[in-house]
């Protein structure tokens, strides 16, 4: 199961949904969680369909500030969810683990006295949350003035109330991949702060189920915050995609020829296998040919993110208005990738604006996920427990199906049906052989 976690800073941002689009199709996360939405629930609700998430519970921001969602797919099984001031907290039904746990969204005040307060208010609703829950978002641990450097970063927070409460509730750091800070003030030279206030945390029981647990930190460009994904079972291997003819590219100048020239190689051997192989060729010969056009603006939007990456880590004069032209220039082509893609494409829900969503970035993922059978519970009531053991089983199934078994009492059956050939006509039509 993945959860993809994120301060956005609010949701009406221009890059914020083109860079969410293109991190869930590239994570496929189960649960998003999402705070400082700055937003109303009507817009959320909007949001949630544009990501094409299944369910949402949101809380609304007050005067444009503050605000959290929550969004899952009916892939997944959320029991209940329960909610508060600064907390999301939904009971998991994980299919994968079999086993049930808890998810809590926190958006910690930067007020230390609120957050004292906050940590109290875990404390005291730990015990509704069962044995194992996963603590994920925005903590704020805000460092004091005395404390602040700039170009630095430190892994933990130093206040004593943070410390007290992860040792309290013996509570661990699930640690984390990537860059070793979520969070950066974006000023210029000596007065650029960068701090990892952004964590997700467990309970003892919940990481001894998860032990192989990863969180990355993903940089963004629409927030200050870095996103987090939580990956409960990292390094799955994927499996190979089926080929799929896209209709768009009889729209392309050279796809004749391509096929052509993969049609007309010669080959020895039977009929169906020259066939077969005349089909393979035409296959490798079309992603080839693909490849060199696909996703022109994408390719640009990739320098332009790679840019902005090495702009970070300089200490260059005036960097503030050269981020803020890439930023621009970043959604301008979001932009172009999404006009390229709807021009290529005849499809009515174009018109109805469901836009660069479903076709244009795979975002078929989604149903994929939903066809895929995880496991299979045996006749003995036993479960599957990896591919192999799935594969087998569903072969077995098939097989016995099919399979001719010698029947019994069939003269108890056949009573029961007419007679259409007499004797005579059976002896007539076994004379003729």
């Amino acid at each position: 199961m993945r959860v993809l976690v994120w301060n956005c800073q609010g949701v009406g941002s221009p890059l914020t949904i083109p860079h969410l689009r293109e991190v869930i199709n590239l994570s496929s996360p189960n649960i998003l969680f999402l705070c400082e939405t700055k937003n109303r629930s009507k817009y959320m609700e909007k949001v949630k369909n544009i990501l094409k998430f299944d369910e949402a519970v949101i809380v609304e921001s007050m005067n444009r500030a503050g605000g959290m969602a929550l969004f899952w797919k009916e892939e997944i099984k959320i029991k209940q969810v329960l909610r508060s001031a600064f907390t999301k907290k939904a009971q998991v039904e994980d299919r994968e683990s079999r086993s049930e746990w808890w998810f809590i969204g926190v958006y910690a005040s930067c007020d230390d006295q609120i957050r004292k307060q906050q940590w109290k208010v875990i404390q005291a609703r730990k015990g509704l949350w069962g044995e194992r829950w996963l603590l994920d978002g925005d903590f704020n641990d805000i460092l004091s003035n005395e404390e602040k450097w700039g170009g630095n970063w430190r892994e933990d927070r130093s206040f004593k109330d943070f410390k007290d409460f992860l040792n309290e509730n013996q509570l661990m750091d699930i640690g984390f991949e990537g860059h070793p800070w979520t969070w950066c003030n974006n000023w210029e030279s000596e007065g650029e702060i960068r701090q990892r206030i952004d964590r997700g945390l467990c309970n003892y029981p919940w990481y001894k189920m998860f032990e192989k647990v990863s969180c990355k930190h993903l940089d963004t460009y629409a927030s200050n915050h870095s996103m987090l994904l939580i990956d409960t079972k990292p390094g799955k291997i994927k499996k190979k995609k089926r080929f799929f003819f896209d209709k768009r590219w009889l729209q392309k100048e050279g796809i004749t020829e391509v096929v052509k020239q993969a049609w007309r190689q010669s080959d020895e051997g039977t009929r169906m296998f020259k066939l077969t192989q005349k089909i393979k060729r035409c296959r490798i010969s079309l992603l080839r040919w693909k490849n060199k056009f696909q996703s022109n603006s994408k390719e640009h939007i990739e320098r332009i993110k790679k840019n902005l990456q090495e702009l970070r880590e300089t200490e260059m004069q005036n960097k503030n208005n050269r981020m803020r032209f890439l930023k621009k220039s970043l959604k301008k082509a979001y932009r172009e990738e999404e006009i390229f893609w709807s021009q290529k494409s005849r499809l009515s829900w174009l018109k109805e604006r469901d836009k660069n969503t479903k076709f244009f970035h795979a975002s078929i993922q989604g149903r994929r996920k939903r066809n895929t059978i995880l496991d299979m519970q045996r006749d003995d009531g036993s479960w599957t427990r990896s591919e192999e053991e799935l594969s087998a089983e569903i072969a077995n199934y098939y097989k016995n199906l099919f399979k001719s078994t010698e029947g019994e009492n069939l003269d108890e059956i056949l009573e029961g049906i007419p007679q259409t050939i007499t004797e005579s006509m059976n002896n007539n039509l076994f004379s003729s052989l």
